[in-house]
């Protein structure tokens, strides 16, 4: 049976998924649609209910601002996970294609080897272009059942480098516009936060 998340986890999730929106925002380089919205208020009803909101709204002569200082907290704290998670797609985008050429040369040795014992599953990662023009990393897993397969895969990945550096350098050129992106949200928190006030205000008021 799974463990259900401590809370100091889901303050730490719930604070990236509302950070992750303020970095939407940024990037769609306009307001937050409805459902974006919504999905916002969620999480803030959650969060509230986490850190007890409703216990700082009676104690308090100015919760909006008692709250709206550790939200921002809260957010920073989600913007730093966020600038991590980037970063790592980062590394592993630029290692991507010295990977490829890695499994290439290990099929190619697998197929060599009269001591291989087929069926093998050989497993690479691509960047690719989905049917709407939107990039992502594809995951192969291939399962060859002789030499002369294991040795096909290793020419195939050879004759797509080229195309898949291509892609792959795209794939770069978005990761380092989203870090940029984030590096404005990041300096912005502030005002997102101002801007959630209102939000904020009907947060506490549902859950007092």
């Amino acid at each position: 049976m799974e463990k259900a998340p401590t809370s100091s986890v889901q303050t730490s999730l719930i604070s990236r998924e509302i950070a992750h929106l303020a970095f939407v925002q940024v990037k769609q380089d306009d307001w937050l649609s409805v459902r974006q919205q919504e999905q916002l208020r969620r999480a803030l009803m959650s969060l509230g209910e986490l850190l007890g909101w409703a216990i700082t709204s009676a104690n308090s002569d100015d919760p909006i601002a008692d709250i709206s200082k550790s939200t921002r907290k809260m957010m920073t704290n989600g913007a730093r996970a966020i600038k991590r998670s980037l970063a790592n797609d980062m590394a592993k985008k630029k290692a991507e294609i010295t990977e490829l050429k890695k499994v290439a040369r290990s099929a190619r040795k697998l197929s060599d080897n009269p001591k291989t014992v087929y069926p093998l599953e050989i497993t690479y990662h691509r960047s690719a272009r989905d049917s709407v023009q939107s990039m992502f990393t594809k995951t192969e897993d291939v399962e060859v059942n002789n030499a002369e397969e294991t040795l096909a895969l290793a020419e195939a990945i050879e004759r797509q480098i080229d195309h898949w550096t291509t892609l792959r350098d795209i794939m770069i050129a978005e990761l380092k516009l989203e870090q940029k992106q984030l590096g404005v949200m990041t300096k912005n928190l502030s005002q997102f936060v101002k801007s959630m006030h209102p939000l904020l205000g009907e947060v506490v008021a549902t859950l007092s």
